[in-house]
């Protein structure tokens, strides 16, 4: 496989930031395959920005097309978990945005779902960690420089 595939869950802030970095070459080896949002306008949007990227207004739409490897699942966070859940069922990699949801009993059953497909990747995605800024202080506090922590 040349490039990896991603599918992008909800084209609100989170969404559209993904797909403007993977659009814009910003993520080495990866393209987007497809986009879903529920409202009509965002999709709209989308299709502006993202012309020749499959636009689809159901997440089990987008799951079931082949056009993508991998999904990132970026919509309020009381939906993530079943979507997440519904992603593994057609066979794909799964990132889900953070929080991983609302639901301590939910979360669980995700992250044991993900546990049973070990021929599957699952991450949860914390953008802050790759934040120059974070970085550096966590070289710091790690480089022993400053004493014990």
């Amino acid at each position: 496989m040349d490039k990896v595939r991603l599918g992008v869950v909800g084209y609100g802030n989170m969404g559209t930031s993904h797909c403007k970095n993977v659009g814009a070459g910003k993520v080495p080896n990866m393209e987007l395959g497809a986009i879903c949002d529920c409202s009509e306008a965002r999709r709209n949007v989308a299709k502006e920005n993202h012309g020749d990227v499959a636009i689809f207004d159901n997440a089990t739409d987008l799951f079931k097309s082949g056009l993508c490897d991998v999904v990132i699942i970026a919509t309020p966070h009381y939906d993530h978990p079943r979507l997440v859940e519904e992603a593994f069922s057609y066979g794909l990699n799964v990132i889900t945005e953070k929080p991983a949801g609302v639901y301590t009993k939910k979360v669980r059953e995700m992250n044991e779902l993900a546990e049973s497909k070990p021929h599957l990747v699952f991450g949860m995605m914390f953008n802050q960690r790759t934040n120059p800024v974070y970085r550096k202080m966590y070289e710091l506090v790690h480089s022993g420089k400053y004493g014990e922590i």
